[in-house]
Protein backbone atom coordinates (compact mmCIF):
# COMPACT_ATOMS: atom_id res chain seq x y z
CA UNK A 1 0.00 0.00 0.00
CA UNK A 2 2.44 2.11 0.54
CA UNK A 3 4.84 1.77 -2.30
CA UNK A 4 1.06 2.49 -4.35
CA UNK A 5 0.83 5.88 -2.30
CA UNK A 6 4.24 6.85 -2.85
CA UNK A 7 3.81 6.12 -6.71
CA UNK A 8 0.66 8.42 -6.88
CA UNK A 9 1.39 11.72 -8.40
CA UNK A 10 0.56 14.32 -5.71
CA UNK A 11 -2.18 16.26 -8.02
CA UNK A 12 -4.31 12.77 -8.06
CA UNK A 13 -4.27 12.68 -4.28
CA UNK A 14 -7.76 14.43 -3.57
CA UNK A 15 -7.81 15.70 0.01
CA UNK A 16 -11.06 16.78 1.49
CA UNK A 17 -12.91 17.27 4.70
CA UNK A 18 -14.49 15.07 6.37
CA UNK A 19 -18.51 15.54 6.02
CA UNK A 20 -21.35 14.65 8.24
CA UNK A 21 -24.67 16.90 9.33
CA UNK A 22 -27.84 16.59 11.78
CA UNK A 23 -29.61 13.45 11.25
CA UNK A 24 -32.33 13.52 9.17
CA UNK A 25 -36.40 12.95 10.04
CA UNK A 26 -37.18 11.31 6.84
CA UNK A 27 -35.35 9.66 4.28
CA UNK A 28 -37.76 8.76 1.59
CA UNK A 29 -39.85 11.12 -0.60
CA UNK A 30 -42.75 8.84 -3.14
CA UNK A 31 -40.68 5.84 -4.06
CA UNK A 32 -37.00 7.20 -3.63
CA UNK A 33 -35.20 6.89 -0.39
CA UNK A 34 -31.81 7.10 0.39
CA UNK A 35 -29.47 5.03 2.41
CA UNK A 36 -25.62 5.32 3.61
CA UNK A 37 -24.06 8.52 3.80
CA UNK A 38 -26.67 9.77 1.69
CA UNK A 39 -29.12 9.35 4.35
CA UNK A 40 -26.91 9.32 7.63
CA UNK A 41 -23.26 10.78 7.17
CA UNK A 42 -21.11 10.58 9.58
CA UNK A 43 -17.25 11.38 10.97
CA UNK A 44 -15.37 8.05 11.29
CA UNK A 45 -14.51 8.45 14.87
CA UNK A 46 -17.20 5.44 15.53
CA UNK A 47 -16.02 3.00 12.53
CA UNK A 48 -19.49 2.77 11.74
CA UNK A 49 -20.18 4.71 8.51
CA UNK A 50 -20.11 1.32 6.42
CA UNK A 51 -21.84 -0.49 8.64
CA UNK A 52 -24.77 1.08 9.04
CA UNK A 53 -25.01 1.53 4.85
CA UNK A 54 -24.68 -2.72 5.16
CA UNK A 55 -27.33 -2.39 8.13
CA UNK A 56 -29.61 -0.25 5.84
CA UNK A 57 -29.20 -2.22 2.47
CA UNK A 58 -30.14 -5.33 4.56
CA UNK A 59 -33.46 -4.20 5.99
CA UNK A 60 -34.57 -2.23 2.93
CA UNK A 61 -34.52 -5.45 1.32
CA UNK A 62 -36.43 -6.84 4.31
CA UNK A 63 -39.13 -4.41 4.20
CA UNK A 64 -39.56 -4.69 0.33
CA UNK A 65 -40.00 -8.53 0.96
CA UNK A 66 -42.78 -8.05 3.90
CA UNK A 67 -44.41 -5.21 2.31
CA UNK A 68 -48.06 -5.32 0.41
CA UNK A 69 -46.78 -1.93 -1.56
CA UNK A 70 -43.53 0.57 -1.70
CA UNK A 71 -44.62 3.12 0.97
CA UNK A 72 -45.34 0.98 3.49
CA UNK A 73 -42.18 -0.65 2.97
CA UNK A 74 -40.69 2.83 2.85
CA UNK A 75 -42.09 3.89 5.67
CA UNK A 76 -41.28 0.79 7.66
CA UNK A 77 -37.49 0.83 6.28
CA UNK A 78 -37.53 4.34 7.99
CA UNK A 79 -39.25 3.07 11.00
CA UNK A 80 -36.51 0.60 11.72
CA UNK A 81 -33.71 2.41 10.88
CA UNK A 82 -33.53 6.17 11.68
CA UNK A 83 -33.43 5.97 15.49
CA UNK A 84 -30.39 3.94 15.31
CA UNK A 85 -28.51 5.61 12.87
CA UNK A 86 -29.48 9.09 14.69
CA UNK A 87 -27.87 7.97 18.00
CA UNK A 88 -24.58 6.26 16.11
CA UNK A 89 -24.34 9.65 14.16
CA UNK A 90 -24.72 11.96 17.11
CA UNK A 91 -22.20 9.72 19.38
CA UNK A 92 -19.87 9.59 16.32
CA UNK A 93 -19.64 13.36 16.08
CA UNK A 94 -19.40 13.64 19.88
CA UNK A 95 -16.47 11.55 19.39
CA UNK A 96 -15.22 13.38 16.51
CA UNK A 97 -15.26 16.26 18.64
CA UNK A 98 -13.62 15.23 21.62
CA UNK A 99 -10.16 15.19 19.07
CA UNK A 100 -10.60 19.11 19.11
CA UNK A 101 -11.64 19.77 22.59
CA UNK A 102 -9.41 20.51 25.83
CA UNK A 103 -9.37 18.17 28.58
CA UNK A 104 -12.10 19.66 30.47
CA UNK A 105 -14.81 19.88 27.73
CA UNK A 106 -13.82 16.29 26.90
CA UNK A 107 -14.13 15.68 30.74
CA UNK A 108 -17.54 16.61 30.30
CA UNK A 109 -18.37 15.42 27.25
CA UNK A 110 -17.23 11.85 28.21
CA UNK A 111 -19.13 12.45 32.15
CA UNK A 112 -22.73 13.46 29.96
CA UNK A 113 -22.28 10.24 27.50
CA UNK A 114 -21.71 7.91 30.24
CA UNK A 115 -25.11 9.36 31.84
CA UNK A 116 -26.75 8.17 29.14
CA UNK A 117 -25.17 4.97 27.81
CA UNK A 118 -21.56 3.42 29.10
CA UNK A 119 -19.45 2.64 26.15
CA UNK A 120 -19.91 -1.18 27.43
CA UNK A 121 -24.00 -0.79 26.81
CA UNK A 122 -23.12 1.34 23.36
CA UNK A 123 -20.88 -1.41 22.03
CA UNK A 124 -23.25 -4.51 22.78
CA UNK A 125 -26.27 -1.92 21.25
CA UNK A 126 -24.22 -1.13 18.07
CA UNK A 127 -22.41 -4.70 17.77
CA UNK A 128 -25.22 -6.90 18.70
CA UNK A 129 -28.05 -5.76 16.16
CA UNK A 130 -29.99 -7.86 15.28
CA UNK A 131 -32.59 -6.71 12.31
CA UNK A 132 -36.65 -6.97 12.13
CA UNK A 133 -38.08 -9.90 11.58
Amino acid sequence: MRSLVERTPAEQILETPIGDRLPLKSWSRGRVTLLGDAAHPMAPALGQGANSTFEDAYELALCFSQASNIQFALATYEQRRIPRTQLIQTRSALGEMRYYATDREASEQQMQEQSQMSSEEYQDWAFNYKPSC
